[in-house]
């Protein structure tokens, strides 16, 4: 009799430690497919977000490019550029002559007196 108890107990416990093993491997094939389904989602977010910085940096060039060109027309704009009627200095009308708005006057040439009245 203590022999078949013997044998009972360890028949009884050889298939609980077989149970338990078998419901342990159940839930590791479960989180098992579950890491797996993870990893293939965030290798598929990661392909998602390299496409996007390469259409990102893209952008930044384009807008860089663009960025640039727009000081270099600000800085052409930006220069100071002589307002109408101030090319050249006028010079007074001789005494007795009149000019007229926008006529310059003529300029006497080095060596010529301008006539004494």
């Amino acid at each position: 009799m203590k022999r078949f108890t013997g044998l009972f107990t360890i028949l009884f416990l050889f298939l609980s430690v077989s149970l338990m093993a078998g419901c342990e491997g159940r839930v590791k094939k479960e989180e098992y497919d579950a890491i797996k389904a993870q990893v293939e989602q965030l290798t598929k977010d990661k392909s998602d977000l390299e496409k996007k910085v390469g259409e990102l940096t893209n952008q930044i060039n384009t807008l860089t490019a663009e960025n640039e060109q727009l000081k270099s027309q600000l800085a052409a704009l930006a220069q100071p550029t002589p307002a109408p009627g101030e090319e050249t200095q006028a010079t007074p009308a001789p005494e007795g002559e009149t000019q007229t708005p926008g006529e310059i006057a003529p300029e006497a040439t080095p060596g010529e007196e301008e006539p004494a009245d």
